[in-house]
């Protein structure tokens, strides 16, 4: 299977060297910087984001947007600020049958999710979506990693699952695309805030009272979708 994370970033970095420990995975990171590609492609690493680490043998890298034409399957692992203008770029040069797998988070106008965006923007359906609590440097370990994966159709489901087959990516699954995308990015919130709150007050009950809080407010928004 042919695969191509967008992002050579930290996350992007990580899950490409996960998904090369299928070896029927044939794993290449798309970077638009020409030193980044020649540095994972000539040694196998990233210091920029993995200063110690080596990546796997199969992981190569690639700033040719023909090489997009080749693929079965798309990671994005970009920021959602870039998302828009990047895909108008690469439109052109994706194959009609191409599975895009989103790991991005964020939210656009209007309330939009990055699934809606491309969706419309890229007039196909064959978009799944990819989140999980899970860390880059974990994921670098080989730590188990447990994704919720939002699809639409059992031959996506059978897909993502395939690939993921002998690495430590482990999925639970879901047909509530919407969902997935918008809980993401309330729990990076959620994280970010808890974080203030354990900084500040090292309180267990603050704490505890802004967790119940906050599960009443997923409680309505799964309501209201």
């Amino acid at each position: 299977m042919n695969i191509l994370v967008l992002g050579a970033g930290t996350f992007g970095t990580a899950i490409a060297n996960e998904l090369s420990v299928n070896t029927e995975n044939n794993v290449i990171l798309f970077s638009r910087s020409q030193q980044k590609v020649e540095e994972i492609n000539t040694f196998q690493t990233n210091k920029i984001f993995f200063p110690n680490k080596q990546l796997n043998n199969n992981v190569k890298a690639t700033n040719r947007k023909k090489d997009i034409k080749e693929t079965d399957i798309i990671f994005i692992a970009l920021p959602s600020s870039v998302i828009k203008q990047f895909f108008s770029d690469i439109k052109e040069y994706l194959p009609n049958n191409v599975l895009i797998v989103n790991l991005s988070k964020g939210i656009f106008k209007r309330g939009r999710t990055i699934i809606d965006y491309l969706k419309d923007s890229l007039d196909r359906n064959n978009i799944v979506t990819l989140k999980g609590a899970s860390f880059a440097v974990e994921i670098m370990e080989h730590a188990d990693t447990l994704l919720t994966l939002g699809y639409t159709t059992q031959k996506q489901y059978k897909t993502i699952s395939n690939i993921i087959t002998n690495t430590n990516i482990h999925i639970d699954s879901t047909t509530d695309i919407q969902g997935v995308e918008l809980l993401s990015v309330l729990k990076n919130i959620y994280a970010l805030l808890i974080g203030v709150i354990d900084a500040k007050y090292n309180s267990p009950n603050t704490r505890f009272m802004f967790l119940t809080k906050a599960f009443s407010d997923i409680r309505i928004l799964l309501k209201a979708l």
